[in-house]
């Protein structure tokens, strides 16, 4: 991920905290506070890449 791919996530987490606070979902808050500090010590997180997660197979179970 680039820098500025870094800072759209951090935006957008920094955006979904403040709603999840407004509507006093606070774990949605925790998990975006969370995530933004962890980004900003270079965590990386499979769900914000690019390259395709293997399937679940109890996923693909359970849609069909």
């Amino acid at each position: 991920m680039n820098s500025l791919d870094l800072e759209v996530v951090n935006v957008l987490f920094f955006q979904q905290m403040i709603e999840a606070v407004e509507e006093e979902q606070w774990d949605a808050a925790a998990m975006a506070l969370y995530k933004l500090y962890a980004i900003e010590e270079g965590e990386r997180f499979n769900d914000l890449t690019n390259e395709p997660a293997e399937p679940n197979d109890a996923l693909e179970a359970t849609a069909a």
